[in-house]
């Protein structure tokens, strides 16, 4: 038997790679979008964006950065909710932008299985979180999002 990769699994390999930069680039955004206070004036830096981030790759994040912008007051209120002893304003901006991503995924992306958004959230958050806890943070809220608020799959 051939050790190299089937055509179809190196397929998926490569859309989940790019399925990951364009999550990459949403939460550059994202973190730009904060620190703007929530202005998006069409001059969001992006500094140090990968180079390996194509164009199809920044169309998903845009869409993916700019739901988030149009319920970003529903989906911090329902982390606020799933927060314990904390809120997400007094959180990193990296935690807080990972967080509201994942969330407004479970809640608005249908088409993404609820494991696959928290698994790349709490592979983000290993990557780009403020410290060690932070992919155990995304893991537990995430989590409890999925199970309180999204509806079963088939349903």
């Amino acid at each position: 038997m051939s050790s190299a990769a089937s055509p179809s699994s190196s397929r998926s390999h490569a859309a989940a790679r790019k399925r990951r930069q364009a999550r990459v680039y949403a939460l550059s955004l994202a973190y730009a979008w904060d620190q703007k206070h929530h202005q998006d004036d069409d001059l969001l830096a992006v500094e140090g964006e990968p180079e390996e981030c194509n164009d199809s790759a920044r169309r998903a994040g845009g869409a993916i950065f700019t739901g988030l912008t149009q319920e970003r007051p529903a989906v911090d209120a329902i982390i606020d909710q799933c927060l314990t002893n904390w809120t997400l304003g007094r959180m990193a901006v990296l935690d807080r932008s990972i967080l509201r991503l994942g969330c407004y995924e479970l809640l608005y992306c249908p088409n993404v299985p609820p494991k696959v958004a928290i698994n790349e959230y709490i592979e983000i958050a290993k990557i780009y979180g403020s410290d060690g806890r932070t992919a155990k943070l995304v893991n537990g809220v995430l989590d409890r999002i999925a199970k309180d608020h999204r509806r079963p799959e088939g349903q």
